[in-house]
Order: structure tokens, then sequence, then C-alpha cells
């Protein structure tokens, strides 16, 4: 009897109920929302990171396509046309085009608003399936023989994705370097 008393005694204070109380309900769905508003404002920032790394690489492929386009002309070729149609320099002595700078140890393209490069070592392309715009610059440094000839030409080409309104990623661009030179004469 005694431990009849005793139990129903520790059931009246509510010590020994299973279950949660409204509070400790209301604490913990708090803290789930927190996490869960935090996973959802990761999303955008993730989706927008995504885009960025696809117009970077989108950027390189351009690079490409166009350096292997100069590199598959003669030597003694100063400009052609494109597969796009755009007039492209591969300039002359003493014409090298976009300005370069030092970057370490490797050279980059200057995007710089106020170093617009002159006709021919600049174009614009877009994207017919994204849009997506590409500012191209490039810089040509041929090697010269004793008899004036081209033996060989350094091209360094600069990608960039062309400025977008409400884009706050920084538009770094893409850099490739490449040199093509005739059969024979080492570099």
């Amino acid at each position: 009897m005694r431990a009849a008393k005793a139990n129903g005694d520790f059931a009246s204070n509510g010590r020994g109920q299973n279950g949660f109380s409204v509070v400790e309900m209301i604490l913990a769905s708090a803290i789930l929302m927190v996490g869960i508003v935090s996973v959802v404002q990761l999303v955008p920032a993730s989706l927008q990171s995504s885009i960025g790394n696809r117009m970077d690489t989108m950027a390189t492929v351009v690079a490409q396509r166009e350096l292997d386009q100069m590199l598959s002309q003669p030597l003694s070729t100063n400009s052609f046309p494109d597969s796009d149609g755009q007039t492209i320099s591969l300039g002359g002595v003493g014409s090298p085009g976009a300005g370069v700078l030092m970057s370490g140890q490797s050279v980059v393209v200057d995007f710089s608003p106020n170093k617009v490069p002159p006709a021919g070592f600049y174009t614009m392309y877009t994207d017919p399936t994204t849009g997506s715009s590409f500012e191209l610059r490039w810089a040509v440094f041929p090697q010269v023989d004793n008899n004036g000839t081209i033996v060989s030409k350094r091209i360094i080409i600069g990608c960039r994705r062309a400025q977008s309104l409400g884009n706050s990623q920084l538009l770094l661009p893409v850099t490739l370097d490449s040199s093509v030179q005739k059969n024979g004469v080492p570099q």
C-alpha cells in the first residue's frame, strides 16, 4: 500500500510522465527551423557558383577555339577572317596587340577598360545557345631571323565573360599561351 501511495504521489508530481512538454517542442522546432533556413540560403549561392563555373569553362572553350584558328595560319599571315567572320590580326614586328602583364611566373592579358587593344586584336563572341557574351583580347610576339623572316610566333589570348548586369562575381579572364614555329627551327 505504501508503494502504491508513493507511485500515486510520484505520478501527481508529473515527473514520471513520458513525452515532451510544449516548451521543449517549441525549442526543438526553433532549432530545426534555424537549420532548415540555413540550408535553404545555401542553395542560391550554390546555383550562382555553378553558373559562374560553367561560364568560366565556356570562356576557356571560346579562347581555345580562337587560338586554334590562329595557330593554324601560316607564319607569314598578318590577318585572317575567323569562323565567325571577324578579321583577326596576327600582327607583325612592332605591333603585338593587346597589353600583357606578368603575374608571378605567368603572363596574362590586360583587360583594363582604358587599355583597349588596336583593331583586330580584340573581339566579342556571343554563344548562340546561352546568349552569354565573351570578350577576347590577344597579343602576338613574332620572332624574326637575320633575314627578316618570321620563324615563330608566341600568341597569348585572354577571354572573359562580358560585364553583365546583376552579376556580382568577379569576371576573371582565362589566359592561354602558345607558340607556333617553322619546322626545323629550335624554340
